[in-house]
C-alpha cells in the first residue's frame, strides 16, 4: 500500500481556500468515492466555519459533473476528483483528503479525522502531522463497537461469517474475548479474522488487510475507527450519495447511515458468493445482480491473481486494478470515454451498464 496514492492530489491549497473565503456562494462537486466525499465534507465546513453559503454534490461521471458546472451560475466551482471541467477549481489525483484538509486548514480547525478517513478509503497511508495525530491500535478497523455487526458487515475483507451477524458472533464466542477488550484480546481477533479472510483466497487477500488491520482509533469521530468511517463512506458513495455528502458535512443520522452501509454490505458479500467471474488474460470480468463496487474491489483482492477486476453491476460497471496493474481510470476512459467515468488510477465507475459492450471495450483496451 502506499502511503499517498499513485498521484498527489493536484489544486493549491490556498487557491481553494481563496475560492471559499471570497465567493458569494460555493457549488462543490465530487466524484463517487469515499475519499472525494471526505474532501468534499472538509471544505464545506470550512465554508460553513466562515460563513459562506455552498452546496456539495456528487456526480456519477465526469460529464454529469461539466453539466452540472456549466449549470451553475454561482460564484465560484469547484471539482473534486475530474479533470477537465468548467470548474473554476479542481483538486484532482487518487488522494484528494490530503488536499482539502490543506485548504481548509486556511480557514478554520478542521476535522482531522475525516481527512483521515478520506485517505484510509484511498487506499493510502497517512503521513505527517496527519498520522502522529491519531493513535493505531492492534484489532480490525471497524465503524462500529459492536464486533459482531462490524465483522458482518466490513467490506475491505471477505471470510465465511461475512454478511452474516450470527456466524460472526460464533467466531467471538469461540475466541472467548473479554467484555472489555485490551491490547491483546485485539491481536487475538486480528489473528484470527485474518487466517479466516486469506483461507483459499487469492494472494493478494494478504496485503489487502493492511487496509484494515492496526486501524486507527477516533476518539473525537463519528465511528470507532477511520478504517470503519472510510468503509461507511465509500459504500454509501454508491448506495446513497446524498446521505454520504450528509455524513461527511457532520449533519447525518448516524444510525441511518449505518443501517445503509449494512444494508449495502450485506449485498456485497452475497453477490461474491455466487459470482461466476470470467477469466482473460490480464483481467477478471463478471456479472451481478448488485452494486458494481466495492464487489470489484472484493473480488480483485480475494478471488483474481490478474491484475485487473471488472464488475458490471445492477447499475453500472467498475472497475479494480491492482497497485502496479493498469490504470483504472484511464483504462474505462479510452474504453468507454472520458466523460462516462469517474475515479482513480485503482477503481473506476461507469453508469454503462451493457455487459457484454463494456467487457468488450475494457478487454479491448488491456490487450491492445
Amino acid at each position: 500500500m502506499s502511503t499517498t496514492g499513485r498521484s498527489e492530489s493536484s489544486g493549491d491549497a490556498a487557491t481553494l481556500a481563496e475560492r471559499c473565503r471570497e465567493a458569494a456562494f460555493v457549488r462543490i462537486v465530487a466524484r463517487p468515492d469515499g475519499d472525494a466525499i471526505a474532501a468534499a465534507g472538509l471544505l464545506g465546513r470550512a465554508c460553513a466555519a466562515i460563513r459562506t453559503p455552498y452546496q456539495v454534490s456528487v456526480a456519477a461521471t465526469r460529464g454529469a459533473a461539466s453539466d452540472r458546472l456549466l449549470a451553475a451560475d454561482d460564484d465560484a466551482t469547484l471539482a473534486l476528483g475530474f479533470d477537465g471541467t468548467p470548474a473554476d477549481a479542481t483538486l484532482a489525483g487518487d488522494t484528494l483528503s490530503t488536499g482539502a484538509l490543506a485548504a481548509a486548514r486556511e480557514l478554520h480547525e478542521p476535522a482531522a479525522s475525516l481527512a483521515l478517513a478520506g485517505v484510509r478509503a484511498a487506499g493510502s497511508v497517512p503521513s505527517g502531522d496527519l498520522a502522529e495525530a491519531f493513535e493505531r491500535r492492534p484489532g480490525v478497523g471497524l465503524p462500529v463497537a459492536d464486533l459482531s455487526d462490524g465483522l458482518a458487515h466490513a467490506t475491505r475483507l471477505h471470510a465465511d461469517w461475512s454478511g452474516d451477524d450470527r456466524q460472526a458472533g460464533a467466531l467471538l464466542a469461540e475466541l472467548d474475548l473479554p467484555a472489555e477488550l485490551d491490547d491483546d484480546a485485539r491481536r487475538r481477533l486480528a489473528s484470527r479474522v485474518a487466517l479466516d479472510a486469506t483461507e483459499n483466497a487469492a494472494p493478494r487477500a494478504v496485503g489487502a488487510l493492511d487496509g484494515v488491520l492496526r486501524p486507527h482509533v477516533t476518539p473525537d469521530g463519528p465511528f470507532e475507527t477511520a478504517e470503519g468511517h472510510a468503509d461507511v463512506l465509500d459504500c454509501l458513495a454508491v448506495a446513497d450519495p446524498g446521505l454520504a455528502s450528509a455524513l461527511a458535512l457532520g449533519v447525518a443520522d448516524r444510525p441511518t447511515a449505518l443501517d445503509a452501509w449494512r444494508e449495502h454490505a450485506s449485498a456485497t458479500h452475497a453477490a461474491l458468493r455466487t459470482a461466476d467471474p470470467a477469466r482473460y488474460s490480464g483481467l477478471v470480468a463478471a456479472e451481478a445482480d448488485a452494486p458494481a463496487w466495492p464487489l470489484a474491489r472484493l473480488l480483485r483482492d480475494t478471488r483474481a491473481d490478474e491484475p485487473a477486476v471488472l464488475v458490471v453491476g445492477d447499475a453500472g460497471a467498475a472497475l479494480a486494478t491492482a497497485p502496479d496493474g493498469p490504470d483504472a481510470h484511464a483504462t474505462i476512459a479510452a474504453a468507454l470515454g472520458d466523460d462516462v467515468v469517474a475515479g482513480a488510477s485503482t477503481h473506476a465507475r461507469t453508469d454503462e451498464s451493457d455487459a457484454e459492450a463494456v467487457i468488450d471495450a475494457v478487454r479491448g483496451v488491456l490487450s491492445g
